[in-house]
């Protein structure tokens, strides 16, 4: 049985997070945690390789999506505490002080005492393990969050390496939003190469599941699969291809024309601009986007196209 993903199904699972902001845009921007929990009780699952990553550790650093940081002790209440813990959170190997300091802050140079203090707190807000230790362990000259601590980009590349389709759903369910959304600084994902790298691998997963859909039959949930990449990757023209595709499965011409429509609209659309009909779609406007999609659009298109500034004639 195939699961769509209905708006806030995210946050209905009841476990207390830690929540940075909220992202309708392709760009996060800054904001303050917001508390949505301190408890949470959930056993840490066996490890599976000497670094002892649980599938889901006692503390829980989500990016796929806004950020949130699940299962802390306490809020996360001074300024980049929650940065830094994500920060850490993808280089799970650890780094030295000066290479997360740089991330954080590479145009400035900060004094020692507020990088004291921005550790200081946050290990007081992820707080100890069930075993005692502190998640953010105290060791001289670098940092490395404790193996209680995982990620849901970790969950995601495991479920995305299976060859099982029923895995590829559950690893896009885990797909909240634009990866990194919330942080206070976004440079260092960018800089690093970690949000291009989180971006292509649930595009490529959404692509490979929707064209299994497709190979099936199933136009309807391939275009949900495609829907549900474009969350995270709003402007990928690889899923508005499988969309039209999906629309065409489906003996649905309207939702060809709509499709294309949506992507022309987002492509064209300048702060104040309006998004073209379904019925102004010209050989002009094509030109907006990949080659590719659209030849697939006319391939599929029961209009031909208009001249400019001219009207549909139907097939």
């Amino acid at each position: 049985m195939f699961l769509a993903w209905p708006a806030g199904e995210a946050a209905s699972s009841g476990r207390p997070r830690h929540r940075v902001g909220s992202s309708t845009r392709c760009a996060p921007w800054p904001v303050s945690p917001t508390v949505l929990g301190v408890e949470y009780l959930r056993s840490v699952a066996e490890r599976s390789d000497p670094m002892g990553d649980p599938d889901i550790g006692e503390v829980d650093v989500c990016i796929l999506g806004p950020v949130e940081v699940r299962g802390a002790a306490r809020p996360f209440t001074r300024a980049w505490t929650v940065d830094l813990v994500v920060y850490l959170a993808l280089h799970r190997f650890g780094v030295s002080n000066e290479q997360w300091a740089t991330a954080l802050w590479p145009d400035r140079l900060m004094a020692a005492p507020t990088l004291h203090s921005t550790v200081s707190a946050a290990r007081r807000a992820l707080g100890r393990s069930g075993g005692g230790t502190d998640h953010l362990p105290r060791q001289r000259g670098s940092l490395r969050l404790g193996p209680t601590v995982s990620t849901d980009w970790r969950r995601f590349q495991r479920l995305a390496d299976s060859t099982d389709p029923r895995d590829w759903r559950t690893g896009l369910s885990i797909v909240r939003g634009r990866p990194f959304a919330g942080l206070r600084s976004f440079d260092w994902p960018v800089l690093e190469g970690i949000e291009a790298e989180v971006t292509e691998t649930v595009v490529h997963l959404a692509v490979r599941l929707a064209d299994h859909l497709l190979a099936r039959g199933d136009g309807r949930r391939a275009a949900q699969v495609a829907r549900k990449g474009l969350v995270a990757c709003p402007f990928d023209e690889r899923l508005y291809r499988l969309i039209l595709r999906a629309a065409d499965a489906e003996g649905n011409p309207a939702g060809v024309e709509a499709a294309m429509s949506e992507l022309l609209g987002l492509v064209s659309r300048d702060p104040g601009g309006s998004t073209p009909g379904a019925l102004a779609i010209a050989d002009e406007d094509c030109a907006l986007v990949h080659p590719d999609t659209a030849a697939l659009y006319w391939a599929l298109s029961r209009r031909l196209p208009a001249a400019s500034g001219g009207s549909f004639a139907r097939l």
